[in-house]
């Protein structure tokens, strides 16, 4: 994992993959230059919201890294199970995460 700054988009974009199988529906507050999430189950069901991840936050990619694992763990403890999750490794300016190839 690199410092390279991320932008909102590529922030949210992350923490809706960070869930899997449940759903996770993030949503911006761009008055607050901050953006929210909510984890749900297969069902539809609200396991998990998190209100607000400030500006300081998402474009740190260890700061979301962090704010990501705790919600993961949050989720885990109420007897939901993930797939395994590591953050992407930012590895140039475009803030794109390298994808290992697929064979």
């Amino acid at each position: 994992m690199s410092n390279q700054p991320l932008n909102l988009d590529e922030a949210m974009q992350l923490v809706s993959e960070a869930f899997l199988p449940c759903g996770c529906v993030t949503s911006a507050n761009p008055d607050e230059e901050s953006f929210g999430f909510t984890v749900m189950s297969g069902s539809g069901a609200e396991i998990l919201r998190v209100p607000s991840v400030s500006r300081e936050e998402y474009t740190s990619p260890q700061r979301l890294g962090g704010v990501i694992e705790q919600a993961r763990l949050d989720v885990e403890d109420k007897d939901q199970r993930l797939e395994p999750w590591t953050m992407p490794a930012i590895t140039d300016d475009t803030g794109i995460p390298e994808t290992p190839p697929n064979y």
